[in-house]
């Protein structure tokens, strides 16, 4: 029997990585991504926020834009899910949510439960919903492309648990990484996983223990940084009691805490003073952290 194979197609940079004419392999994506330029073709479709929680826009839409606890969707959404001849896979409540979804025979509830008593509820994102349903389906030939959670919500919630799913596909055995057409390639005797090189994901250059840290020579400049934000916070402490001229501030004098009078418009000169050393400091931070030759 021929082994499965399928991509899984996001919206950053590398989407348009994924080979279209490669029949062999399932092309499943998500959202609104049908509306980017030269997206050819999708065999599985997924939307897992609540159907009765879109919000649909002809213009983009910001996040303060949104109603609480809703989510943007282009104008004619419904009725692109309602068109469809592949699978969809929607909230596993859509048809309370959204009742004429009676009618579209080809969209489904998605399996969550199912997913979540093999693999447990850690869940941070939909393609790592959709690995863990591919995965649960005994697909062990996964390609991802335009996923990148790099953004820091994404970076920090989001990409943990989709690395670890990508664990779970690759299993516990020996394995194997080679570079091709732009991709890396990880294969064991349990999965392959196939990833472009501009992907963020399952990358790092810098091994802990190993490696100086990247960031080692921000330290000094941050630590100045910490200093700057406590003298700061004393005097914005002090003056926020009293209205007479002289407020009471809290300095440090050898190592100890000392409160000491000091007239408001000293203060607030001080004030403009640590801001000003403050935004200095970041502004050497930002060169430091500038790559060489970068402008």
């Amino acid at each position: 029997m021929k082994q499965r194979r399928v991509g899984i197609i996001g919206t950053a940079q590398s989407w348009a990585m994924f080979p279209w004419q490669d029949t062999t392999m399932e092309a499943w994506s998500l959202n609104d991504a049908y509306r980017m330029p030269g997206f050819q073709r999708a065999d599985r479709w997924y939307d897992f926020h609540p159907v009765n929680r879109w919000f649909m826009s002809a213009n983009p839409l910001y996040p303060h834009q949104l109603p609480a606890g809703h989510y943007a969707r282009p104008a004619g959404h419904l009725e692109w899910i309602a068109n469809q001849t592949i699978p969809v896979y929607l909230h596993p409540d859509y048809l309370t949510q959204h009742p004429e979804a009676k009618s579209w025979g080809h969209v489904r509830p998605f399996p969550k439960a199912q997913i979540e008593a093999h693999f447990g509820r850690y869940f941070t994102s939909s393609p790592a919903w959709m690995m863990a349903q591919a995965i649960m389906e005994g697909v062990r030939d996964i390609s991802v492309y335009g996923i990148h959670l790099s953004t820091e919500f994404e970076y920090v919630k989001q990409r943990p648990n989709f690395e670890f799913l990508m664990g779970c596909l690759l299993g516990s055995g020996k394995r194997t990484l080679t570079v091709k057409d732009e991709c890396r390639i990880y294969e064991s005797s349990q999965g392959r996983l196939v990833l472009p090189e501009a992907s963020p994901v399952l990358q790092e250059n810098f091994q802990y223990a190993f490696d100086p840290k990247p960031d080692a020579h921000l330290a000094p400049m941050q630590w100045e940084l910490h200093k700057l934000g406590i003298k700061r916070g004393r005097i914005q402490q002090a003056l926020m009691h009293g209205w007479t001229p002289f407020a009471k501030v809290m300095e440090a004098v050898e190592g100890k805490e000392v409160p000491k009078l000091k007239r408001r418009s000293v203060l607030r000169d001080e004030l403009i003073r640590l801001d000003a050393l403050a935004a200095d400091w970041q502004e050497q931070m930002g060169r430091a952290q500038t790559p060489a030759g970068v402008s």
